[in-house]
């Protein structure tokens, strides 16, 4: 999920204009990739709309054909938020909040876009409001007082839209001027289908109470929490498509190994409607796993007080879990002894790609800890943001942090670290804590990735393999 970033800043003062350039270079020496990054949008630069750049880049988005939208602050004549997509070679404006050309729509507040495969953005407005373009026209999704299905008018809330490669979206909204006060709504900008609103009765029975932010996959399905009162379970996690609704984890519910469901959190779905979420568990040794299910069949992942395949105990799951449409799992884990680790789940087989301690490919140094995020691909393939251990291998506070990609610790490839000279400046940090936004994602071949400079300059970067790039340009 993308959220809307730190705006409260109206103005900063403008940068002394950066010039970044391309810039190749080897993953390691030995190894078997080359990275190429580039500057996709560096702060101080001039912008398409006139003005420059500020060093205020809070979310970006990839797709398969290496565009990137992404949001900034303009600084110029007519400061403004925008919304934009680049590719190295041209950028485009897709929205402005104020918009130089008294022709052209004005949107107040541009923020937080989600770009699918055939280049359309999804974007918010003044954070109530959602669009779509194009590229040639901005139509509204949902907006602030539209008609709600089942009655009522709906508010729809900050941060809880998710987007499907159609440019289809669910979100959860305030219902006014009804007997309903939430709902989870999916709209295509056309039609807008009611998948749950807190007046109707849970498959559980009672009453819903309060709902969650969605997730969607490819084929619309919405899979959602739920707090409930009167019926038979107090928590859950539904799926459905507007209709009928799946529990797939609910409250006093059985799964593998006599574990009893009492909560989840925030679910993912994935093509296929298979549904991964963390949840506490009762009545057992442990307190909580990982699970997937799809409303027939739940599958324990990892649970804590397991063991790991690098010998430490599962304490808790922490950062961001991800399904990919081949039901694998991809999350983060923390052990008993304070250490923390990625890790992929594929049937009954659980690989490391990275932990604590271990070597860090592309280094001399060893990992000490890793990001919030993670990115996770139908091919089994893992990006993170980790930090070195200082004073190991020469590692120190100026590149002690890195992208890396992998399938398995065996394969893991260093994708671009701190201390790295990018387009002559030098690279300072990378997107390691979400703070409002999302300055991470990833595609078949290629990273996107928010990074600081030494210099106090802030860029979109583009990190592609240019060995799969050859290869896609020969197709």
């Amino acid at each position: 999920m993308m959220r809307s970033g730190l705006w409260s800043i109206c103005f900063v003062p403008a940068l002394t204009a950066l010039l970044f350039a391309d810039m190749d270079r080897s993953l390691a020496a030995g190894a078997e990739q080359n990275v190429r990054n580039t500057i996709i949008a560096a702060s101080g630069t001039a912008a398409p709309v006139g003005g420059n750049y500020s060093p205020f880049f809070i979310n970006v988005s990839l797709n398969a054909r290496h565009e990137v939208a992404f949001d900034a602050f303009v600084i110029g004549p007519s400061p403004t938020t925008g919304v934009f997509v680049g590719d190295g070679k041209t950028t485009s404006t897709i929205a402005l909040g104020v918009n130089p050309d008294p022709a052209a729509p004005s949107f107040g507040f541009v923020s937080v876009p989600f770009i699918t495969p055939n280049g359309v953005v999804v974007f918010d407005v003044n954070e109530t409001d959602i669009f779509r373009s194009d590229g040639q026209k901005i139509v509204p999704l949902v907006r602030d007082g539209d008609p709600a299905p089942g009655g009522g008018t709906v508010s729809p809330r900050l941060g809880t839209r998710a987007v499907n490669n159609h440019g289809v979206i669910a979100y959860l909204a305030g219902v006014n001027g009804s007997t309903a006060t939430q709902a989870i709504l999916r709209t295509d900008g056309t039609q807008t289908v009611a998948i749950a609103r807190d007046d109707t009765a849970p498959p559980t029975g009672g009453r819903f109470t309060a709902l969650f932010e969605p997730a969607m996959n490819n084929r619309g399905q919405v899979a959602f929490k739920a707090e409930m009162s009167g019926g038979t379970a107090d928590n859950g996690i539904f799926r459905g498509e507007g209709g009928h609704l799946t529990p797939v984890f609910v409250t006093n519910q059985i799964v593998p190994d006599s574990v009893i469901i009492q909560d989840c959190g925030t679910p993912a779905i994935n093509a296929y409607g298979q549904v991964v979420a963390q949840c506490l568990v009762m009545n057992s040794a442990i307190s909580s796993g990982l699970f997937v299910g799809d409303g027939t069949t739940v599958i324990p992942i990892a649970l804590q007080g397991q063991t790991a395949p690098t010998g430490g105990i599962y304490s808790t799951f922490v950062g961001t879990t991800r399904l990919n449409d081949r039901g694998e799992v991809a999350f983060g884990a923390l052990f008993e002894d304070g250490a923390t680790g990625i890790f992929r789940r594929t049937g009954e087989q659980t690989t490391t790609i990275a932990s604590t301690g271990m070597s860090a490919p592309g280094t001399t140094g060893m990992f000490q800890s890793f990001g919030d995020d993670i990115r996770f691909r139908n091919d089994g393939a893992v990006a993170f943001v980790g930090t070195l251990a200082i004073g190991v291998g020469g590692v120190d506070a100026s590149n002690n942090l890195g992208i890396w990609i992998g399938t398995s610790a065996e394969d893991l490839q260093l994708v671009v670290r701190t201390g790295e000279v990018i387009g002559g400046k030098v690279l300072a940090s990378l997107p390691f804590r979400e703070f409002g936004g999302q300055q991470f994602d990833m595609n078949e071949n290629s990273v996107v990735w928010v990074g600081g400079f030494q210099s106090g300059a802030k860029a979109v970067v583009l990190s592609r393999d240019d060995e799969n790039d050859e290869a896609d340009d020969r197709e």
